[in-house]
């Protein structure tokens, strides 16, 4: 998640009533060390807010790690009885449609989650490089295709795409990258995507994050 992105997350958060945003589930949440330590911004622009708030958050991944609430796949009968369960209000789907096989049956069971008045926020790259995690499928859609193709049951509230940093600032801090980056671009590197896996191509473009809140009514 782009540190930008979680600040959109958080903006739209705040805007939304206590009551509606509790429980709240996180799926593919990753572990806890993820969000307090390899990308911090997490925790402290999206969850610790919520977590003042008195808001019950529940973390869902499919490993069982440190700070994973529930381990369970989406996609399995078993995995989606235990997500009902929580009887969340609202659900967080963030950078997770792009890493599976079959985002149309991942969406149907995210909206399914969704109860009556209940609310959906998703995230998903727009413009950003081939990131594997374990596949990534390239999908990089607007948020409003996004809402048509895939939540057609829901109501698409607000719909974004974010600009966050280039590349520039990551490899000025690590600029061993570069080798890595320009054996990709040579052809000495297979990657599903092509040259579109070599972040060179955003030195001077930025990433971008495709946002989108969707209610059902």
């Amino acid at each position: 998640m782009l540190e930008v992105e979680a600040r959109w997350l958080r903006a739209r958060l705040q805007e939304l009533p206590d009551g509606e945003l509790s429980p709240l589930l996180n799926l593919g949440s990753s572990d806890l060390q993820f969000r307090t330590e390899v990308q911090p911004w997490i925790d402290r622009e999206v969850f610790a807010p919520l977590r003042a708030r008195g808001a019950a958050i529940v973390h869902s991944d499919l490993k069982t790690l440190p700070g994973v609430d529930i381990a369970a796949d989406a996609l399995s009968e078993a995995g989606l009885s235990r997500l009902r369960a929580v009887g969340a209000r609202a659900i967080l789907c963030c950078n997770m449609l792009e890493h599976v096989t079959d985002r149309a049956a991942l969406a149907e069971r995210l909206a399914a989650l969704v109860p009556a008045g209940g609310l959906l926020v998703v995230t998903v790259p727009f413009s950003y490089p081939y990131h594997p995690d374990p596949i990534d499928t390239y999908y990089r859609p607007d948020p409003e295709d996004m809402s048509r193709e895939l939540f057609p049951g829901l109501r698409l509230v607000r719909a974004e795409i974010v600009d966050g940093p280039t590349y520039a600032p990551e490899l000025l801090r690590r600029p061993w990258l570069l080798v890595r980056d320009v054996r990709k671009l040579a052809g000495l590197r297979d990657s599903p995507s092509g040259t579109a896996g070599s972040r060179l191509r955003w030195l001077r473009r930025p990433y971008r994050v495709s946002c989108a809140v969707l209610r059902r009514e």
